[in-house]
């Protein structure tokens, strides 16, 4: 995925090109070899493979799931999709070919218009002269070190001012030696997998664009601050009870993305499950790759794949009836992971005592999150509010399994 501003400018990949980057493929070394594992590999070693290409490639592949996060999205704003368009060719995994069909997707000055998870968008930069970044950085380097170490043949002796020589390595030896192109690159990977690895991990590591930057580039004008300070504010002023209980679960999908985000994404409201019969109030997909969510979806019981939240805006403590309500939307497709957002707690030893019976019981884990655990969380500011939110998560999981 890019990041662009304005207007788009990539022309996609055509019928023709598709074929011409197929047999590009075919043709490399690097596939022959195994050294191919995934379309970053492709980007790295593919001779006429290159950023924006990559991208064209990803977004046909994904493109039916990139129409459903528009109508999540579309459908969590309260908007609706009015316009029945040509979806283009999809990918069917199970069939493994291309189909095509109709579905609603928003149309916007006359251009079909898809939404992407900003958790999985990337700058364009990032990806700018990687070839140029590995060969320089990594196996320029090491066959430097290597060379050095060994006093091998590409060692020279280089004359200081006072006469003394010290060994050297010219930067043209070693390009002659291991020319920069993929091919060539390819072939000195294989032989050192240990370098290209310790490449892939350097640049290729997830590494989400924060909201703060996303909305500057946007609109140029979001202060993040400001939107904590009024964000604070929020839960007090919306009262308890059954009439502002749809404003509530709102209030919540909001504050609880910006809490967790990154390491909580594609928020969906009243997400239909088993047949329809069931609704979540609010599903996050699982997106992180460390701390306190990482480790739920990691646990070989939990399996947190999704994370499940119920939004009760009652006057008084909730009891059994709400901890299994959840806990019936869990199985082990989505996990066995959820919260309930209340607003208050009075006797939270007994709430964590009937959390512990669930757990202990091998239903799953429920966690039970106040508008005083939000308020601490959102007033610890851009650098605090994501730590601390775990932390009050990870708090009450010590205290269900002691």
């Amino acid at each position: 995925m890019g990041f662009s501003k304005g207007a788009p400018r990539g022309r996609g990949v055509g019928e023709k090109q598709a074929e011409i980057i197929f047999e590009s493929i075919l043709r490399s070394k690097a596939i022959k070899s195994g050294l191919i594992r995934d379309l970053n590999d492709a980007l790295m070693f593919v001779p006429g493979i290159g950023p924006d290409k990559v991208s064209d490639i990803t977004n046909n592949i994904i493109r039916r799931h990139l129409i459903e996060y528009t109508q999540n999205q579309f459908s969590l704003l309260g908007k609706e999709i009015k316009t029945t368009m040509p979806t283009g060719l999809l990918w069917d995994s199970v069939a493994a070919d291309w189909t095509e069909g109709y579905d609603f997707i928003p149309v916007i000055k006359g251009r079909k218009i898809l939404l992407v998870p900003k958790v999985f968008v990337k700058y364009a930069k990032d990806f700018t002269g990687l070839g140029q970044k590995y060969y320089d950085g990594f196996v320029a380097s090491f066959i430097r070190q290597r060379e050095l170490s060994s006093m091998g043949r590409l060692v020279s002796f280089k004359e200081r001012k006072d006469g003394t020589k010290v060994p050297h390595v010219y930067k043209a030896d070693i390009e002659r030696d291991t020319p920069r192109g993929k091919d060539s690159v390819a072939e000195f990977s294989l032989k050192h997998p240990e370098v290209y690895q310790r490449f892939k991990e350097a640049f290729f590591r997830h590494n989400p664009v924060s909201v703060a930057t996303i909305a500057a580039a946007q609109c140029g004008n979001f202060d993040e601050e400001k939107f904590s300070k009024q964000a604070i504010k929020a839960p007090e002023a919306l009262p308890t009870g059954a009439r502002t209980a749809a404003d509530y679960q709102s209030l919540m999908v909001g504050l609880l993305h910006f809490l967790f985000y990154p390491q909580l994404s594609n928020p969906v409201l009243e997400r239909p499950i088993n047949g329809d019969r069931k609704r979540i109030d609010i599903a996050f997909d699982n997106t992180s790759d460390s701390g306190v969510f990482s480790r739920i979806r990691q646990d070989p019981f939990l399996l947190g794949r999704e994370v499940m939240i119920e939004c009760k805006n009652y006057t008084h403590d909730i009891s059994n009836p709400e901890i299994d309500q959840l806990i019936g939307r869990f199985d082990h497709r989505r996990g066995r992971f959820g919260i309930v957002m209340c607003r208050d707690i009075k006797d939270k030893k007994r709430l964590i005592d009937r959390c512990a019976d669930a757990f202990k019981s091998q239903q799953g884990a429920v966690v039970v999150l106040t508008d005083t655990d939000v308020v601490d969380a959102l007033s610890r500011g851009h650098f605090g509010r994501e730590s601390r939110i775990g932390e009050i998560i990870q708090q009450q999981l010590r205290d269900i399994l002691s």
